[in-house]
């Protein structure tokens, strides 16, 4: 295959994975991932063709190419997003990462390996998020912390009241006392929409002045 074809292989597959990303609302879509695929081919193949112009002499044909990856760790800790204790855009900054692969693997001339990877991120991207979304549905564990300015004899007993009997509570540390306030953490098992709501309960509680998740 021409470097031509090959370089427009490596954006049309670059460019699939980005119109995905650019269809939920992505800060890097269809015009980043194409141009992290093209890029990454054309660095690629420009390191083997400087390692073989001159056969006399020891060259290192993936000096070029290996920067790639260092590089494209910059770009995609750019997408990632760190905001009120949640981590966002790790999966386009991992696509990110799987787009310049592909263009690599083009670079290299493994046509099939890079279509082949392109189609499985596809569907880990489309399909694998109903599967995500299963087990977020299930009661998971969560540690909270909240703060009395008179906590009640037994913390423990009292979130306990304020919960379904399947949700389990345990004090996962002991009360203490700071700025002469009494905080103590535990840990809840339930599901998100129910801790959203134990917190809000917890909130209107007599003596409580703060309610927090960790």
């Amino acid at each position: 295959m021409s470097t031509l074809l090959a370089l427009l292989l490596a954006a049309f597959l670059s460019a699939i994975l980005g119109l995905e990303r650019e269809s939920e609302g992505k800060a890097a879509g269809l015009r980043t991932h194409l141009l992290v695929g093209v890029g990454s081919a054309l660095a690629t193949y420009l390191s083997l063709e400087v390692a073989g112009r001159d056969p006399g002499e020891a060259a290192d044909p993936g000096r070029i190419a290996a920067q790639v990856i260092s590089g494209i760790g910059f770009i995609g800790a750019g997408v990632i997003i760190q905001s009120r204790g949640s981590v966002q855009g790790l999966t386009t900054a991992a696509t990110l990462w799987v787009a310049a692969m592909i263009g690599m693997a083009v670079g290299l001339e493994a046509y099939a390996q890079a279509i082949a990877v392109t189609v499985i991120s596809l569907l880990a991207l489309r399909f694998l998020s109903s599967l995500e979304g299963f087990f977020e549905a299930l009661p998971q564990w969560h540690v909270i912390e909240v703060t009395w300015t008179e906590p009640p004899e037994d913390p423990a007993a009292s979130l306990d009241g304020l919960t379904p009997k399947d949700i389990s509570v345990r004090l996962q540390k002991p009360v203490s006392v700071q700025d002469g306030e009494v905080a103590c953490t535990m840990r809840i098992r339930a599901r998100n929409d129910e801790v959203s709501r134990i917190l809000v309960e917890l909130s209107r509680e007599p003596g409580v002045t703060g309610v927090r998740t960790l």
